[in-house]
């Protein structure tokens, strides 16, 4: 069985893709550390720019309860799922920095890469669905209180719940989409040609 060979030069698709793994590796352990710290803010992000009266503040405050306690009931899962997101974005740092400096094991490291990646997009999407579908079940009756006239605090909200899991279930289909891209590029005859690997 032939063993890979370091690259003679990097293509542009190479380029292209490592810069890509780069930055979605910076985002997901970002993405981990801020969870891992504090599992309710990065939930809590999308509602600092909601505009409200001080009654619905109050009823976003009920709600704010609501999903406090949503997540303390899942902490252990969404603190699994950070530690992870942490590890997963080193390791995919590492594997970009294999390809991006020709090491003979930069497609086998973008491959194992790759088939993780898709791996946990998987594996969290029930976690994330579960979790939200909960909130949103939970919270409907307090935003039923909020008038929901287009641009309002009620309709902001009502329509972030409502849109809530078609969102993530987007986010995850987009994830595994990506991960396919980097493992048909490097498992396919680009790859194999670039690291001196016979076709298949």
């Amino acid at each position: 069985m032939a063993s890979a060979q370091a690259p003679p030069n990097r293509p542009v698709w190479m380029i292209v893709l490592a810069l890509a793994m780069a930055l979605f590796a910076s985002a997901t352990l970002v993405v981990g550390l801020l969870t891992m710290r504090d599992p309710k803010e990065v939930a809590r992000l999308t509602l600092q720019d909601v505009a409200m009266t001080p009654s619905q503040e109050e009823v976003a405050r009920k709600i704010a309860k609501i999903d406090d306690a949503i997540i303390d009931r899942h902490r252990m899962a969404i603190g699994v799922n950070a530690g992870f997101s942490i590890v997963f974005g080193l390791w995919t740092l590492y594997a970009t920095a294999a390809v991006l400096a020709r090491d003979r094991n930069g497609r086998m490291l973008a491959l194992v890469t790759a088939v993780v990646g898709t791996a946990h997009q998987l594996a969290v999407l029930p976690l994330v669905i579960g979790v939200a579908s909960e909130a949103a079940a939970a919270t409907g009756p307090l935003l039923a209180e909020l008038p929901g006239g287009p641009g309002g605090a009620g309709s902001s909200m009502a329509d972030m719940a409502r849109h809530m899991v078609s969102r993530h279930v987007l986010s995850t289909a987009v994830g595994i989409g990506w991960w396919l891209l980097v493992f048909l590029y490097f498992g396919g005859r680009r790859g194999r040609e670039l690291y001196g690997l016979p076709p298949r």
